[in-house]
Order: C-alpha cells, then sequence, then structure tokens
C-alpha cells in the first residue's frame, strides 16, 4: 500500500500512501524546527486517523498548548489524518529492560503474513536502520538513537506484526533511560479477533510503550471458475462476444467467468493490473481449453473509447476508488471524475462499440442511507440511471439495463468491522441472464 499501485488498489487505502510513522517524524521534527516546543520531551504521541496520500499538500497547526504538552493535527488537502501528542517535561530518570528476545529477520522485501490467531505469539528484537537523519531538529531533541527507534515502529507494523495486512493504528511512547542494544524490542500484549486489533508493547534505545495496529482483512477474492461455472448452464451464452471493463478484479473478474461459463466470447479491460487481467484471462481460456477470453488496456480517464469489432454486450464495472477522503460536504472534483467513469466513458463506450445491449451498474447507495463520504458516487450513479433512460429513448443506441446493486464483498468495500453483503455470485448471474438476454438491437 506504500510503494505498489496494483496491490494498493486492494487495499483499504485504495492508492498509495505515506507511511504514518513518517508523517508522524516529520510532525515532531517540524514543530521542534518551527521553535513551537520547547523544552525537553518526556513523550510522544500518534494517532493516525486518516491517509495521506501520495502528492497531497500537508499542513500542519497547533491544536492546543500548555505548560505540559504540545498537540497538533497534520491536515492533507484539509483533511485531519494524524494527532501529534508531545508531552514536555524531564524525562523519567530509569533505565527499562529491553525485551531478552532474539533479532529478527528485517532485511526481507516482503512482509510477513501471520494468522491472527498466530499473532499473540510475536515477540522479537529489530536492528537499528539508520533513518534518524531524515529528522535533524528530532534526532536535536531526543537523540537519534530514539528517533531511529520511533521509525522501527513503521518496520514492526508494516513488516512483522501485523505485517502485509495491517493498518497503523497509534504510538504512545516515553522517553526513558537508554539502552545498551540498539534497535527495538517488541511483543504482543493482545489479538483480538472479533475487533482485529493488536497491541504491542515496544522497548529499547530509549523508549518504552505501546503500538496499537489492526490486522486488515485480505484482498478479497471473488469465486473462481469451476464454482461459477457450476451454476452456469453450459452454452447457454454461446454466439455473443462480450466486453467486461474492470475485469481484472472484483465484480468485473467475476461477470467475466459468469459469461465464459456460458460459452461467451468475453474480453476483460484494464488501466494499471495487467497481471491481474491476464490472469482472469488465463484461467477462462484454461477452462474452456480454448482461447475464449483476451485482455486489453482501457483507462476510461484518458482514452474516448475502444474500437473493437463483434462486440454485443457491454458490462461497464470499470470504477475509481470509491471511498474518498474528503474535507467538505461536496467536492466537485471528486464527482467530476465519478462523471467521467460513469457517464462519460459508458456513453463514449456505446457509441464506440454499438453492442446490441451495454449493462450500468447502479448502486442502491443512490438511495437514502448511504455513508456521507459517498455522496459523488451516489450522485454520479444516479445521473447515470437518468443517462440511461435517455439512450433508451432514442433510436441507434444499443439497449441499456441498469441495475441498483446492493452492497456486496470487494476490495473496494471490504472494512476491517464485518458489515452486511450479499453474496456476489447470487446477485450477479440474474442480472447477466438478463442482460444476455437481449440479443438484438433495435
Amino acid at each position: 500500500m506504500h510503494m505498489d499501485p496494483v496491490a494498493a488498489r486492494r487495499t483499504q487505502a485504495g492508492a498509495p500512501v505515506v507511511h504514518g510513522v513518517h508523517v508522524a517524524l516529520w510532525a515532531l521534527d517540524t514543530l521542534i524546527g518551527s521553535g513551537a516546543v520547547l523544552g525537553p520531551i518526556a513523550s510522544v504521541q500518534a494517532v493516525f486517523n486518516r491517509f495521506v496520500y501520495l502528492d497531497t499538500p500537508v499542513d500542519i497547526r497547533i491544536a492546543q498548548a500548555t505548560d505540559d504538552m504540545v498537540e497538533a493535527v497534520v491536515s492533507a488537502a484539509g483533511v485531519e489524518t494524524t494527532t501529534v501528542t508531545i508531552g514536555l517535561g524531564r524525562s523519567e530518570a530509569v533505565t527499562v529492560e529491553a525485551f531478552d528476545h532474539p533479532a529478527v529477520a528485517t532485511k526481507e522485501r516482503m512482509p510477513n503474513a501471520p494468522p491472527l490467531s498466530a499473532m499473540a505469539k510475536q515477540a522479537g528484537w529489530i536492528p537499528p536502520e539508520g533513518n534518524e537523519n531524515l529528522f535533524p531538529h528530532l534526532s536535536s531533541a531526543i537523540g537519534a538513537r530514539r528517533v531511529g527507534a520511533i521509525a522501527l515502529t513503521s518496520r514492526l507494523v508494516g513488516m512483522l506484526c501485523p505485517g502485509l495486512h495491517s493498518v497503523f493504528g497509534s504510538l504512545d511512547v516515553a522517553v526513558v533511560g537508554d539502552h545498551p542494544r540498539p534497535g527495538l524490542g517488541f511483543q504482543v500484549d493482545v489479538a483480538n479477533v472479533r475487533t482485529r486489533l493488536v497491541r504491542m508493547s515496544v522497548a529499547g534505545s530509549g523508549l518504552a510503550g505501546s503500538v496499537i495496529a489492526f490486522a486488515r482483512r485480505e484482498a478479497v477474492a471473488q469465486p473462481p471458475m469451476d464454482r461459477v461455472a457450476a451454476h452456469v448452464v453450459p452454452g447457454c451464452f454461446a454466439g455473443t462476444t462480450a466486453l467486461v471493463t474492470g475485469g481484472s478484479r472484483g465484480l468485473g473478474a467475476l461477470t467475466a467467468r459468469i459469461l465464459a461459463a456460458g460459452g461467451a466470447r468475453t474480453i476483460v479491460t484494464y488501466a494499471v493490473g495487467r497481471d491481474d487481467a491476464a490472469a482472469v484471462a488465463a484461467e477462462i481460456n484454461a477452462f474452456a481449453a480454448k482461447a475464449v477470453c483476451s485482455a486489453v488496456r482501457y483507462d476510461m480517464m484518458e482514452c474516448a473509447g475502444l474500437q473493437i469489432e463483434g462486440v454485443t454486450h457491454l458490462y461497464h464495472f470499470a470504477s475509481p476508488r470509491i471511498y474518498r477522503q474528503k474535507a467538505a460536504l461536496f467536492d466537485a472534483a471528486v464527482f467530476g471524475e465519478f462523471g467521467r467513469a460513469y457517464l462519460g466513458a459508458f456513453f463514449e463506450l456505446c457509441v464506440a462499440l454499438r453492442p446490441n445491449v451495454a449493462f450500468f451498474p447502479s448502486s442502491v447507495f443512490v438511495e437514502a442511507g448511504r455513508p456521507s463520504e459517498m455522496a459523488e458516487y451516489a450522485m454520479a450513479k444516479a445521473a447515470g440511471e437518468i443517462l440511461c433512460e435517455e439512450m433508451n429513448r432514442v433510436e441507434g443506441f444499443p439497449r441499456v439495463l441498469s441495475r441498483r446493486l446492493p452492497r456486496m464483498l470487494t476490495d473496494q468495500t471490504a472494512t476491517l468491522a464485518r458489515v452486511a453483503t450479499e453474496d456476489a455470485l447470487a446477485t450477479l448471474l440474474p442480472v447477466v441472464k438478463d442482460v444476455q438476454a437481449v440479443t438484438a438491437s433495435r
């Protein structure tokens, strides 16, 4: 979620984000360098509430300042993301015994991915890495080794525990006596299977305290080809060629499998997930024992349409990131992005491909009860429904079908807490059958 845009789109963030600890260290360094923090530092607390996306303007403001503490808030594009609290005063004149655990390997490129049930047994010692030189003002205030230890908490959460599927919740450490062993020790105190919360004690290099993280759910895997085929009559969609935008994953990939199970030729599109799209095509072709599916690149935010002959059915599942962080009730730029994806791109594809029928997936979030941050998404979907009505009124356009789909479990809807969702296969099967039943142009 920090380095790979394709991997990041399958996380809660949806796109690459800055390490939370980097944001906190930057904030601490900025506060000290600006003179906003005077006197010795006794403790540091950071709470990570929202993501900081790459290339987003960031600012910091002091929310509260007393003789004992300074509290500051970091905002990204107007959205409050991180709260940093600095406790002032002399540090405890004691040396905390760091954990006597063996050193853990820290140079692997791939993070650990232990099951949540096994995290309660995690413990170890992380050697230093030299990140302290990036924050000179903070290093001058609390010492370079302590800065390095704070930075190591990011490696702890992101690489070791919870590891690959993690979100950093908060950090709370006190400045204490130094420890001769460089680095940071940790041990898991709580790993709650229900809330997916992981609380760890940390100590070493002049710091002692706790870290809270959350174990994200793994990327959502839609039903594979063999399971899908068990619910589809062989040959029921034979003689049709379907283009599925956004077919590299999620509901688009599942729709492509349903179509292929019924004997349709399928074309799946991708914007950045080329390997994912190729894997979907390979799975379908292996099942059919012949080349019935292909993958093509299509970026709906850039292209005016695809020039592909013989497409009889269009399914428009391509979508930008649905959940957005925003500072205002309404964001015109976000609405414009959704409008481009759901209105402009869909219309242009219908004009360019001239399929017999096109499917526009709307959403129940058009109705009341949607989360407030999804207003622009719902408004664009509602406008898409109107576009479908208008196209159906005019001769020469393909027949357009639209359905308000319920919430189904996908990468874009997965959350830490379990939320009621409908079964994707059971929901999409009748939809695909209805769309495929339209075979003749008007």
